[in-house]
C-alpha cells in the first residue's frame, strides 16, 4: 500500500499519511479516516491515475453526517468544504449499492474531479458485522435517550482501531466496488 495521498494546490504538490488525517480528525473514527484515505487512493491513484487540484473536487457520502472521520478526510485532502462541493443526503443513498450503514444511509460514495465523477460503495462483508452490530446499538442509543456505558464506548473504540488496521492492510479490490467511472 502508498503511504500517502497526494493532491494539488495553487502548483505545489501536498501529501498527507493516514497518521497526519488521524491526527486532523482527533482520533475518534479511526475506521472512518482509514476507509476515505484508502478511497481517496483508489479513486485518484488506480481509477483516474491522477494527482488532483483542490478545489475541482467533489463528495458525497451516503452516511450522511455520520461518518465523521470521512467527512474529516475528505475535508482535509480535497477542501470540499471550503469549496462547496460536499454532498451529505443520507436518502439520496437508499436505492442505490452497498452495505447499510448503522446510523442509516449506505456505504455508497461518489467522489468527482472536473468533469469525471466515481460511484462507489464498500464491498459487503470488508466491514466486520459485529462493528455494524455494535455501532448500530450505539447509535439507537443515543437516539433513545439511552444510558451508554465506558465499557460500551470501549468497545467500539477497540472494534474501530481494529476496522482501521484491517482496511490500511486489505487490497483496495476487497475494500471497494466500482459501480461508475
Amino acid at each position: 500500500m502508498k503511504h500517502t495521498i497526494s493532491i494539488n494546490e495553487n502548483g505545489n504538490t501536498l501529501s498527507f499519511t493516514y497518521e497526519e488525517l488521524l491526527e486532523y480528525h482527533g482520533g475518534a473514527m479511526p475506521g472512518g479516516v482509514a476507509l476515505a484515505f484508502r478511497m481517496l487512493q483508489w479513486v485518484f491513484d488506480d481509477v483516474l491515475q491522477t494527482v488532483p487540484e483542490r478545489g475541482h473536487c467533489k463528495f458525497y457520502s451516503g452516511l450522511g453526517e455520520n461518518g465523521r472521520g470521512i467527512i474529516d478526510t475528505v475535508t482535509k485532502v480535497l477542501g470540499v468544504v471550503e469549496h462547496e462541493s460536499l454532498r451529505l443526503d443520507k436518502a439520496y443513498s437508499l436505492d442505490k449499492t452497498g452495505p447499510m450503514a448503522p446510523g442509516g444511509g449506505r456505504y455508497y460514495f461518489e467522489c468527482g474531479y472536473g468533469d469525471k465523477l466515481v460511484k462507489l460503495a464498500v464491498k459487503d462483508g470488508a466491514i466486520p458485522e459485529e462493528f455494524f452490530r455494535c455501532s448500530a446499538e450505539m447509535h439507537r442509543k443515543r437516539n433513545a435517550g439511552e444510558e451508554i456505558t465506558q465499557a460500551e464506548t470501549d468497545h467500539l473504540q477497540q472494534l474501530r482501531i481494529a476496522l482501521s488496521k484491517a482496511i490500511l492492510a486489505a487490497n483496495s479490490n476487497d475494500l471497494f466496488v466500482l459501480l461508475e467511472a
